[in-house]
């Protein structure tokens, strides 16, 4: 490194090369047509690195050549069934398919009660931490092949949180393309070494539930010309929307479900440019295609979403089959020509050979597949993720977390309970689609098919108590289960003066408050306000106005609006707790007693006022085709506030911890290194200089920080690393914009070095005239710290 603190790295090192699939592995020479005949596909062996999926892919192409056309037709029809699958396929037993293949939800686990209910997407991103990430996928997909459903429904990197409002931000990780992009990588790497396919969705632009299908209630019936029309243009689908997606394909992703919305002009399932021009040309992705349910308007047309990139129509009731029958005469008459079909077939049956799918068992949504192993993995993940925002500890240690042997604990709000119709996830979309449902009581989970059943549902008040138990002088813990401090079922405990005679007793004899509020998020609805449902606000007003040491615990899917209590001078402490599935309440407990030291990171910016989040939503009337103008480019979540220069009240990244550390010593040296996927090469170009060169995902930098745990308590830090593009760079791009994290485990004292790998991507913007990446000279600049503000040392490189 020069004094300067820069890296020179010459352009002679970024070696010019042929245009196109300068990585492949091999090229294949299959084509020609069907019933016997050569099988003519689209794809081709080019781009893979994994000769299992080589020889997978050319194990499809020769049974495609051996089917007949009535048999082709057949395979390419998806249904409902009652048997538990989301949608089941035909089976093709001539040919040693015994079963159809089966795609099940969802993103928090298998939609059945006999399984494990883990933590949310969003809880697993708050994690930053890659061990957790990978695990939490090997332990689903384990679940998902002893069931014996093919394709999980579970990854979902779409929509990436455009609007705070948006009802499924909480199915996904964060609204960083990185973040998200490397739990998409991970997720398809842990599933699939299961046997299972690692589906990633929604692709892409389904950023709102409000009118995805042409309703309010973004179920059904479906209106197309009432469906919103997300109009992004060509960057930032490739700096922000699209990223994450690529790294998916690059880790092999059998599957990928397009989205329900249209994209500039046409649906996102018929849409010729998004799905036949980016995904499988670009991005060379090597999987199927299918659609949502058909019958919620995911699918529309039989001939454009055939020749547009769609491969399968997802589950369809009986009127609703697009494909099948639907498809024969379009083949007949040469509209679909056969070797589209072919194409279609050859993609599914390639991952299906590559992750040896015969031999899963036979599916049964009755056969219980919990396991130590997924318990103790969805509550490790919890734990990991649990992040706490304040903390103020008095000098004795006895206010703040972790509780300091506490006699007397008082748990309050109907969140700390069971909820008083039981474990409402288990009553699926017959809960999820009603109209006014009561959300009290603990919620582990979202609703809708990114939620799952669980076998059980601890709540806090049984975690804590149990947990209480243990201490060496057992803890008394009571609870009060209102929400609203006011009110009741016994008038003549409240006082003429709006007191609680209850509580305020309560409160007197407790050593501790801990009030536990909720907010919720669900598939079909967006959300209308970042309101604390059942008044919370006003409970941890009345509680902290009443006890010095009143603990705050937030099970949400998102950001809430803190703005009046955060600042409260009794409110001692806030844990953010996302949404923890099954094994959400013991993690809490564990963390309040100080078993955990909190370590998780928030995965989206908090606002100090709500009014500072930008305003990406389309909320018109029901008009014909409205449009979502996403004239905002990549700035989002806190990419905004950044470029706005807007002070948040938590920043992406934050999270405090019972210990303390220090990050120091960052240096950054060019590095070149090879980075092959460990499947599929993209087709994505790289220019300098409008010429084209090699390697994008190629390591260009190594960076290099050291983190010392300088507190008294054993614990983690998400080392995270921020790029600044030079001034120079053609796009409008943020102030920071995440690069890299790390998160070391450290005893008192420890030190550890943590390293980055800056690839070329990681530098680059998308050039829209030359249809692929460039890089820029002048100045990058590389900061690392503990959060998106909190930054502790910068170093630069010039290219």
């Amino acid at each position: 490194m020069l004094a300067n603190g820069l890296v020179l790295l010459a352009l002679s090192t970024l070696s010019y090369a042929a245009p196109a699939n300068h990585l492949t592995t091999r090229k294949s020479s299959s084509s020609a047509s069907h019933g016997g005949a050569k099988a003519r596909s689209a794809l081709t062996a080019d781009g893979f690195t994994s000769q299992k999926w080589i020889d997978a892919f050319d194990k499809a192409v020769s049974y495609v050549e051996g089917m007949t056309l009535e048999q082709k037709i057949n395979f390419t029809d998806f249904q409902s069934v009652p048997n538990g699958c989301s949608g089941l396929g035909n089976p093709l037993p001539d040919i040693g398919i015994s079963q159809g293949i089966c795609t099940a939800d969802g993103p928090t686990g298998i939609n059945s009660r006999y399984s494990t209910q883990f933590p949310a997407e969003v809880t697993v991103g708050a994690t930053f931490d890659h061990d957790l990430i990978y695990a939490r996928a090997v332990a689903m997909g384990k679940e998902y092949h002893t069931l014996g459903a093919h394709v999980p429904l579970s990854i979902c990197i779409g929509p990436m949180g455009r609007s705070v409002y948006g009802g499924r931000n909480w199915e996904t990780f964060s609204p960083d393309p990185y973040l998200t992009g490397e739990a998409a990588r991970l997720s398809v790497q842990g599933f699939q070494e299961q046997g299972v396919v690692g589906l990633v969705k929604h692709f892409v632009g389904n950023e709102q539930e409000y009118l995805r299908v042409g309703t309010p209630r973004g179920y059904f019936p479906n209106l197309p010309n009432q469906t919103v029309d997300s109009f992004i243009d060509e960057a930032s689908l490739h700096e922000l929307y699209s990223w994450p997606f690529a790294e998916a394909i690059r880790a092999g992703s059998g599957s990928f479900m397009c989205a329900y919305n249209q994209v500039n002009g046409s649906f996102a399932c018929e849409n010729d440019h998004l799905l036949n021009t980016v995904l499988k040309k670009t991005l060379n992705f090597h999987g199927w295609v299918i659609t949502g349910a058909s019958h919620w308007g995911a699918g529309h047309d039989t001939v454009n979403s055939s020749l547009h990139g769609t491969d399968f129509i997802g589950w369809a009731r009986e009127d609703g089959h697009l494909f099948g029958d639907a498809l024969a005469p379009f083949v007949e008459n040469g509209t679909v020509p056969i070797e589209v079909v072919d194409d279609k077939i050859i993609r599914i049956l390639t991952p299906y050979f590559a992750l040896d799918q015969a031999s899963l068992p036979k599916t049964d949504f009755t056969r219980y597949v919990g396991s130590d192993y997924s318990t103790e993995t969805a509550r490790k993940v919890t734990e990991g993720a649990l992040t706490l925002l304040k903390n103020v500890r008095s000098k004795d240690n006895k206010h703040g977390l972790p509780l300091h042997k506490p006699r007397d604990l008082l748990l309050v709000g109907s969140s700390a309970a069971p909820a008083q119709s039981g474990i409402l996830h288990n009553l699926g979309f017959d809960y999820a689609g009603a109209v006014n449902p009561d959300f009290s009581g603990y919620s582990s989970d979202g609703y809708g098919s990114g939620g799952s059943p669980a076998p059980y549902n601890l709540d806090p008040t049984a975690a804590i108590t149990a947990r209480g138990r243990k201490e060496e002088t057992p803890v008394v813990v009571d609870y009060y289960t209102y929400d609203n401090p006011t009110e009741g079922q016994t008038p003549a405990v409240f006082t003429g003066n709006g007191t609680n005679y209850f509580l305020d007793t309560k409160l007197a004899y407790s050593n501790a408050a801990v009030v536990f509020v909720t907010a919720m998020a669900r598939e079909g609805f967006d959300r209308t306000d970042l309101e604390l449902l059942n008044g919370g606000s006003d409970l941890i007003e009345y509680v902290a106005d009443r006890h010095n040491d009143t603990i705050v615990v937030i099970t949400a899917p998102g950001p809430v609006d803190m703005s009046r209590f955060v600042d409260h001078k009794n409110v001692t402490a806030i844990l953010y707790a996302y949404f923890g599935g099954q094994e959400g309440a013991t993690a809490i407990a564990s963390t309040l007693f100080g078993d955990v030291n909190p370590s998780g990171k928030l995965p989206f910016t908090i606002a100090r006022n709500v009014s500072d989040y930008p305003d990406n939503y389309y909320n018109g009337s029901i008009t014909v085709n409205p449009v979502a103008n996403f004239t905002e480019g990549v700035f989002i979540d806190y990419k905004h506030f950044d470029a706005q220069e807007i002070e948040p009240l938590f920043e992406f990244g934050f999270g405090k911890s019972y210990s303390s550390f220090e990050v120091y010593d960052v240096a950054v040296k060019a590095k070149s290194k090879k980075m092959p996927a460990s499947v599929r090469e993209t087709n994505e170009k790289l220019f300098v200089d409008d010429k084209e060169v090699s390697g994008l995902y190629d390591v260009a930098y190594e960076v290099t920080a050291q983190v010392k745990n300088t507190g008294s308590v054993a614990g983690a830090e998400v080392a995270q690393l921020y790029l600044t593009f030079p001034s120079t760079t053609p796009n409008a791009m943020p102030p920071r914009s995440l690069r890299g994290f790390s998160k070391p485990h450290l005893a008192p004292g420890a030190c550890e070095q943590v390293t980055f790998h800056v690839r070329k991507k990681d530098l680059a913007v998308w050039d829209v005239t030359l249809g692929g990446w460039t890089l820029s000279h002048g100045e990058y600049k590389m900061a690392v710290g503990t959060s998106s503000r909190k930054i502790a040392e910068t170093v630069s490189v010039k290219l």
